[in-house]
C-alpha cells in the first residue's frame, strides 16, 4: 500500500538562508485544490545529443569577454556544438535518460507544480520518443507515491500547417489510443492544448474530431500585451503581467517568469545577451525589494545586493503581483530548456542569443552547477505555498519510550508520526549525453522510505526503515541523520542550516557519536546515541540534553546514505538515497508539557 506523501509539511532552507513557508507561517487551513500551478517543460533533448557537444556558453564568455556580440571571432570556431547557457546539476544530459526523468517527476511534485507543457512551439516537431520516454518514467513514479504533474502540450503561437500537423501527431500517437491517459491534464473534461484551432476545418472529418477532443487555449506570444479572455493563455510576460479572464470576471490565468528576453528601454522583444536585457537581477519596478528574516535579522534583497543573481528579484516580482491577482492558475518558464541557437543578428542585437545566454540572462530552475545552485528551486517551492497553501503539521501529544533493541511493532503506535517517502527513489544510472558525457550511478545503496520519531522525558528516538536490508555500518557515508534544532542565522554554528549531524563517523558497537557544527563542514563531538540495525530497520535513541531539548522538543530532521563526502549538500541530489529529497527535511514536534 502506497502511503500518503504531502510534501507541504517539509520545510528546507535554502543556501541563501531564505526557509520556506509553512503551517507556522501561513495559512494552515489546508490546501487550495482549485489552485494550479503549470510549468514550461522542455523535451527537445532528444536527438542532438547524438552529434554535439555541449558548449557551456557562460563559462565561455567569462574567459573571453570580447565574444560576446561578435560573431565571427576565431575563437568560435573551437567552440562548435550545441549552446548551454550553464551545465545541468545533472550534467548535460539527453532527453532518454530515464534516472533524470525520475528526478524532475520528485522535484516537480514536491514543489507543487500539477502540470507541465511541453514547448512545441517550433514548426511541428512534439519529440516524440522524449515524451513516451518521460510518460513511462512518470506512470512508474506515480505508482510509486509520486504525485507527478500532468502533461500537456504547448503548440505554435498562430495557426499554421504546423499546428494541424502536430496536432495530428500528438492525437495519433498519444491520445486517440489512450496511452497514459491518467497522465492527461484535462479542462472541461477535455484534454488541453495551447494552441490556435481557428484555421481547423469543420468540413473535414479529421480536422472536426481534432477540434472537438480537445480544450483549446490559443497562445499569445506577446510579453507586452495587456489583459485578454481566457480563451487565450500567455506562457511569458514582463511585469505586470496579462491576466487572462473569465466571463466572471475572476482570472483564469496569468504567468510568472524568471527574466525576459524583452528589452527594458525600448519595451520590445530582444536577444539574451542585449544590453538592456531583463535578466534574473532586474525589476520593472526600481525600488523593488523583497525581504525575508534569517536568524532572527531581515534580510532586504534588491538590485543592489551582491550576487543579486542568485535571488531572483525578477522571479519574485513576478510571482508577487501573480498572486495578488489571485487566479485560478499560475504557469511559470520555465523549468528546462538549457539550449539556445546563435545567429548572426536578431532583433538588432549582432552575435544573437535569443532565449538563453548565461546565468543572469537565463530562465530555467532547474539545478545548475555554478553559483545558482538550486536556489531558484526553493524560491519556486515557496511561492507555490504562498499560492496554494500547506497543510497543518501533526505533533506527538504524549510521551512515548522506545526500547530500540525491541521490534517496530513499538513504532505502531497512532501517537507516533510516520514520514513516509517515495519508492524508487534512487534508481541506477548508465546513459550517454551530449557527445563526450556518460553518467554513470550505481542504484541507491539504502532506499530510505519511511522514518519516524517518538520522545520521552529523557530522549529522541529515531526510526529509519529501507527498501531492502540495511548495509553494513562500516560502509563510507552510512545511514546520516541530519538534525536542525534552531533557527539558522549569518553568524549561527551550523551547516546549510543544520546543527548536528549522527553517524558522521563509522559507528562503534552500539554507539554512535553525535556531531555539533562549528560553522559549516565543520563539527566537534558533543554526546554519544545509540542505535541498533535489525534487517532493514535501523533505531536510533539519542538523549535529549545532547540535542539541546531540555524544554521543548521541536526541530528537523532528514536521512541521507552514500552522499554528503565532502560535505556539498547539492551531492544528496545526485548521489545515494535522501530522505525527503534534496534539502527538505521533515519536521517534528511534542506538544507534552
Amino acid at each position: 500500500m502506497i502511503k500518503h506523501i504531502d510534501p507541504t509539511k517539509w520545510t528546507a532552507t535554502d543556501g541563501l538562508g531564505r526557509t520556506l513557508e509553512c503551517s507556522n507561517s501561513i495559512s494552515d487551513t489546508g490546501i487550495k485544490k482549485e489552485k494550479l500551478v503549470g510549468m514550461c517543460y522542455w523535451t527537445w533533448h532528444d536527438q542532438a545529443h547524438l552529434t554535439n557537444r555541449p558548449i557551456n556558453i557562460n563559462n565561455l564568455i567569462k574567459a573571453h569577454p570580447e565574444l560576446q556580440n561578435d560573431f565571427n571571432n576565431p575563437i568560435w570556431k573551437d567552440y562548435e556544438g550545441f549552446n548551454f547557457w550553464n551545465e545541468p546539476l545533472f550534467g548535460y544530459y539527453a532527453r532518454p535518460d530515464k534516472y533524470v526523468l525520475r528526478k524532475h517527476a520528485e522535484m516537480l511534485a514536491n514543489a507543487g507544480v500539477d502540470f507541465v507543457l511541453f514547448d512545441c512551439t517550433n514548426g511541428d516537431f512534439v519529440w516524440e520518443s522524449a515524451y513516451m520516454a518521460l510518460l513511462e518514467v512518470w506512470d512508474q513514479a506515480q505508482k510509486e507515491g509520486v504525485n507527478v504533474p500532468k502533461i500537456a502540450f504547448m503548440l505554435q503561437f498562430v495557426y499554421t500547417r504546423h499546428t494541424l500537423s502536430a496536432l495530428n501527431k500528438i492525437y495519433t500517437q498519444l491520445y486517440k489510443p489512450g496511452l497514459y491517459k491518467d497522465l492527461w491534464f484535462c479542462m472541461d473534461g477535455k484534454p488541453m492544448v495551447m494552441a490556435h484551432n481557428n484555421g481547423l476545418n469543420e468540413n473535414d472529418p479529421v480536422q472536426k474530431e481534432l477540434k472537438d477532443f480537445f480544450t483549446f487555449k490559443a497562445g499569445e506570444p506577446s510579453y507586452f500585451n495587456g489583459d485578454k479572455d481566457n480563451s487565450e493563455w500567455g506562457w511569458l510576460h514582463i511585469y505586470p503581467q496579462a491576466a487572462y479572464y473569465k466571463k466572471d470576471g475572476t482570472v483564469e490565468m496569468t504567468t510568472v517568469g524568471v527574466a525576459q528576453n524583452a528589452d527594458y528601454k525600448d519595451m520590445r522583444l530582444c536577444a539574451m545577451n542585449g544590453p538592456a536585457n531583463m535578466g534574473r537581477s532586474y525589476t520593472i519596478q526600481e525600488e523593488y525589494s523583497y525581504t525575508y528574516n534569517y536568524g532572527g535579522e531581515n534580510i532586504v534583497v534588491n538590485r543592489n545586493t551582491p550576487d543579486c543573481v542568485c535571488y531572483g528579484l525578477n522571479f519574485q516580482e513576478q510571482w508577487d503581483y501573480a498572486i495578488s491577482l489571485d487566479p485560478d492558475i499560475i504557469f511559470v518558464t520555465g523549468w528546462n530548456e538549457w539550449n539556445m541557437g546563435r545567429f548572426e543578428e536578431w532583433c538588432e542585437i549582432k552575435n544573437a542569443f535569443p532565449d538563453q545566454f548565461d546565468d543572469e540572462n537565463s530562465r530555467d530552475i532547474e539545478p545548475v552547477q555554478g553559483i545558482l545552485k538550486d536556489h531558484y528551486y526553493y524560491q519556486l517551492v515557496n511561492n507555490v505555498r504562498r499560492f496554494k497553501g500547506v497543510n497543518k503539521q501533526e505533533a506527538q501529544t504524549s510521551y512515548k519510550t522506545i526500547d530500540i533493541s525491541k521490534g517496530k511493532e513499538q513504532w505502531e503506535d497512532p501517537n507516533i508520526i510516520s514520514y513516509a517517502y517515495y519508492a524508487g527513489n534512487t534508481p541506477a544510472r548508465d546513459d550517454d549525453g551530449f557527445v563526450g558525457c556518460h553518467y554513470v550511478n550505481e542504484e541507491g545503496r539504502n532506499e530510505i522510505i519511511l522514518a519516524k520519531v517518538a520522545c520521552d522525558e529523557n530522549n529522541v528516538y529515531f526510526y529509519a526503515e529501507t527498501a531492502k536490508t540495511i548495509t553494513s555500518e562500516k560502509d563510507p557515508d552510512w545511514m546520516r541523520l541530519l538534525i536542525d534544532t534552531q533557527p539558522s542565522g549569518p553568524n549561527g554554528a551550523d551547516w546549510e542550516g543544520f546543527e548536528y549531524i549522527i553517524n558522521k563517523d563509522t559507528p562503534d558497537g552500539m554507539n554512535t557519536k553525535v556531531f555539533r557544527s562549528k560553522g559549516g563542514w565543520n563539527w566537534e563531538e558533543v554526546g554519544q546515541a545509540t542505535y541498533t540495525v535489525y534487517e532493514n530497520i535501523l533505531q536510533i535513541s539519542v538523549p535529549r540534553e545532547v540535542l539541546g531539548l531540555t524544554e521543548k522538543v521541536a526541530f528537523s530532521f532528514k536521512w541521507c546514505d552514500a552522499n554528503l563526502t565532502d560535505g556539498d549538500i547539492m551531492s544528496l541530489y545526485t548521489h545515494g538515497s535522501c530522505t525527503p529529497g534534496g534539502r527538505f527535511a521533515f519536521s517534528f514536534s511534542c506538544e507534552k508539557i
